[in-house]
C-alpha cells in the first residue's frame, strides 16, 4: 500500500489505526460516562461486574481492565462510596475482596448498556453490520489466544 510517494507497511498502518481508534473510544467514553457521574474506568468496572453475574473477586475485575491495579482499586473505592457496589472480604480467602453490585449499580448498568451501544454506533457508524463482523473476526485473530475480552 502506498501513500503519496512512499510505501506504508500495512502492519504499521494497522498499529496506528488501532491506537487512533482506542484514543477516540476512550475520549468518547470519558464524555459519556461523565454524564452518568462515572469515570471511564468506573463504567468499565460495572460492565465487567455485570458480565460476571453481579459478583466477582476484586482481582478478577482489576485484571479485566488491563490498567494499573491501583487505578482499579481507586475506582472500586469510589463505586463503593457512591453506593454502586459493595466490597466485602472473601470468606474463603480473607486476604481477597469480593465486589457485589447493588440495586443502584444495577440501575445504572442499564444506562451504561445504552451508552455503550450509542458510543459504538457513533464510532463505527460508517460500517455496515456485516463489515463490522469481518473486522471483529480479523482483530480477534491478532489477540493472544485468538479471542478477546469484551
Amino acid at each position: 500500500m502506498s501513500r503519496g510517494s512512499f510505501v506504508v507497511d500495512p502492519f504499521l498502518e494497522l498499529f496506528d489505526l488501532v491506537g487512533d481508534l482506542a484514543r477516540h473510544r476512550y475520549q468518547a467514553g470519558e464524555r459519556g460516562f461523565a454524564q452518568l457521574g462515572l469515570s471511564h474506568t468506573e463504567g468499565r468496572l460495572l460492565t465487567l461486574l455485570q458480565q460476571a453475574g453481579g459478583e466477582a473477586p476484586q482481582d478478577a475485575l482489576s485484571n479485566g481492565l488491563s490498567v494499573d491495579r491501583s487505578n482499579a482499586v481507586r475506582a472500586l473505592q469510589r463505586l463503593a462510596e457512591n453506593g454502586f457496589v459493595l466490597r466485602r472480604k472473601d470468606e474463603a480467602d480473607r486476604r481477597a475482596n469480593l465486589i457485589q453490585m447493588t440495586p443502584k449499580g444495577a440501575k445504572v448498568i442499564l444506562k451504561i448498556g445504552k451508552l455503550r451501544e450509542e458510543l459504538a454506533r457513533n464510532l463505527f457508524g460508517d460500517l455496515q453490520e456485516s463489515e463490522a463482523a469481518v473486522v471483529v473476526e480479523l482483530l480477534r485473530k491478532a489477540l493472544p489466544g485468538g479471542a478477546g475480552d469484551r
